[in-house]
């Protein structure tokens, strides 16, 4: 039901959810543009979705309730949450879809940052496949300051699956790093056949220095 008032309210456009699997852990990366993306990427999807959002989303009165029937959890923004990684680990190991957004908060809709080492970290510690997902639309739809959402065409697509493999450096810290940096690159190119205009921020020393950082905080490495 969501599903069909998404369309018709949104004009909603999906592609590319064959790539999905109908079963076993998978890692949705997507970009971050709006407090509403949990809603269209768990609506896209025929199965359920899990997701991380920043604690403080939880106290809005309206949308706080909204995102918790969409299995979303509590991350603390301000550090290493090791409880909410440990969550999500715990749900892909139990064969779950977890939503996560690698850069870390909202973006312009113009450049995409730098990823978070935790996509890197969370699919190497757990062999998910990542799926990059692009969407475009929601900025518009439900924009910074807004209290109700406004009627804009959504459009999301989702791309291939890609494993951690380890292989690109030398170290644990730099493979997190370019992993991380693999995958905003293929969420980007999720959008290279529109007109959207959305350019990659890349920075892999600033990812190396967050995966090295996280790591003295106490999240172990695979083996």
């Amino acid at each position: 039901m969501c599903l069909g008032i998404a369309k018709v309210a949104f004009r909603l456009h999906i592609e590319g959810q064959e790539f999905i699997p109908r079963t076993g852990p998978v890692i949705l990366a997507a970009n971050h543009v709006s407090y509403i993306d949990p809603v269209i990427i768990a609506i896209a999807v025929r199965r359920p979705v899990r997701f991380m959002a920043k604690k403080e989303l939880f106290r809005v009165p309206l949308l706080g309730w909204l995102i918790r029937q969409f299995g979303t959890f509590p991350v603390n923004r301000d550090g290493t949450n090791l409880q909410a990684f440990k969550r999500a680990t715990s749900l892909l190991e139990a064969g779950e879809i977890v939503a996560i957004f690698p850069e870390g908060t909202r973006g312009d809709g113009i450049r995409l940052r730098p990823a978070k080492p935790g996509i890197g970290l969370m699919a190497a510690r757990t062999g998910a496949p990542v799926i990059p997902v692009f969407h475009k639309g929601t900025e518009k739809v439900f924009p910074r300051g807004a209290w109700l959402p406004r009627p804009y065409r959504i459009a999301i697509k989702f791309g291939m699956p890609y494993r951690f493999t380890g292989e690109q450096a030398s170290t644990r810290q730099d493979q997190v790093a370019i992993f991380g940096r693999t995958i905003m690159e293929k969420i980007a190119a999720l959008n290279a056949s529109s007109d959207y205009g959305v350019q990659l921020k890349d920075d892999l020393t600033y990812a190396t220095g967050e995966a090295m950082l996280i790591k003295k905080r106490g999240i172990n490495e695979p083996t």
